[in-house]
């Protein structure tokens, strides 16, 4: 065998073992999912991602459009007179679907867009949350954070009380390692609450490895988990959209 085959087949077996090791990381390792412990998630209507451009009611109030190229875009998310979310260009973050479900069973249905901010390697993991929880008629609670691989995964009823939960995951450094952290949050008064303390293994620090791992670290303190969920409660951003 020459030099430029023995060349070649060693880049493809090296190329082949990255890509099991991708592979593994995104199926098995956290933000994706939990190793031993899963949830059923919340079953919500989609009305556009990147296979459904366009959502139209019946009744014309609700609109979601969602159209993109390489050098454009047009999103809208609008009910009745009120625009939710528009962006006529393309800027960081980018959407990429929307979702209609009664999120805190007041009867008035809700929206969730997902954002992606397009960057390489874990970044591209970043994403932006936006959720609009309708008040009234004409009035939106506007609820917005930063999280890790985000998804309608993370909306599950946690303690089987037919309301929904949220699992917001998040990104922590540290001195020797680096960890997916899990926060539970609960909608109360139309606002995200950390509820943390209420369910077991939670806030859960995760040890980024090589290989499957889903245990919360004996490596930091209490008052680095501390630090770190308080900075992540305090980056929910709430505001009223009318």
């Amino acid at each position: 065998m020459n030099k430029k085959i023995l060349s070649y087949v060693l880049f493809v077996n090296f190329m082949l073992i990255m890509t099991n090791f991708s592979y593994a990381y995104f199926e098995d390792y956290p933000p994706y999912k939990f190793h031993k412990r899963s949830f059923p998630h919340l079953k919500a209507e989609t009305l556009v991602d990147f296979d459904k451009s366009e959502y139209k009611s019946e009744d014309g109030k609700i609109i979601a459009r969602l159209k993109e190229d390489t050098d454009s875009l047009d999103f809208l998310v609008q009910d009745g007179d009120i625009v939710l979310a528009k962006m006529p260009e393309r800027e960081t973050p980018l959407p990429w679907s929307v979702y209609r479900v009664d999120l805190d069973r007041n009867g008035l249905e809700d929206f969730i867009i997902f954002y992606n901010y397009r960057g390489c390697g874990l970044a591209a993991s970043a994403n932006k949350v936006e959720i609009f929880l309708k008040k009234d008629k004409n009035i939106y609670q506007k609820i917005s954070y930063d999280a890790m691989s985000t998804g309608i995964e993370d909306f599950v009823d946690m303690d089987n009380d037919g309301k929904c939960e949220v699992i917001i995951t998040d990104f922590y450094s540290g001195k020797k390692h680096n960890y997916f952290t899990y926060s539970i949050y609960e909608f109360k008064e139309y606002k995200l609450v950390n509820s943390d303390s209420k369910f077991e293994g939670f806030p859960k620090f995760v040890w980024i490895t090589y290989k499957p791992n889903d245990k919360d670290t004996t490596h930091l303190t209490k008052e680095e988990r501390i630090r770190h969920v308080d900075k992540k409660n305090k980056a929910i951003i709430s505001n009223v959209v009318k």
